[in-house]
């Protein structure tokens, strides 16, 4: 027989939030990762790319900050898309003591279609909500972050 603790409706809530919040994550990032398997990329690896695409050359702790990474896993994702020919360092011109990560050509071309398949499949993922659902969906999430 299962046991059944009661600790309050709002603890209740709270917990249940937790689990909706992080069995979500989980399943988009499944998802993610299954998407991203047929071009043989992690979704840390998209990450760079994406960022790179959208904004430009960035400095590692510029990219560690965007792609919500840690320094450690930035370190052997860069050496792989380098490895690759997906991206390089660049001399930072304006303090040449460090390097800027920016994509290469290949980089490029293997980003731009990718993204432009991952919106559709984030389309497929959202379809579920309607239009203020999702902007609703968006401020409270900011809101619980602190960020609105």
């Amino acid at each position: 027989m299962k046991k059944k603790f009661d600790y309050g409706e709002e603890n209740s809530i709270n917990l249940k939030l937790v689990i909706a919040l992080s069995r979500t994550q989980l399943a988009f990032g499944r998802g993610l990762q299954t998407f991203l398997n047929q071009y043989d990329l992690t979704t840390a690896q998209f990450s760079v790319l994406e960022a790179l695409y959208h904004v430009g050359d960035l400095k590692i702790c510029e990219l560690i900050q965007k792609t919500l990474s840690t320094s450690g896993n930035m370190t052997v994702v860069i050496r792989n898309l380098e490895k690759e020919g997906l991206i390089e360092r660049r001399i930072n011109s304006e303090d040449r003591r460090g390097f800027l990560i920016g994509l290469t050509e290949a980089g490029r071309t293997l980003i731009q279609p990718v993204f432009e398949e991952h919106l559709v499949v984030l389309k497929d993922v959202f379809s579920g909500l309607a239009h203020d659902e999702k902007l609703e969906l968006l401020s409270l999430l900011k809101t619980l972050n602190g960020i609105a």
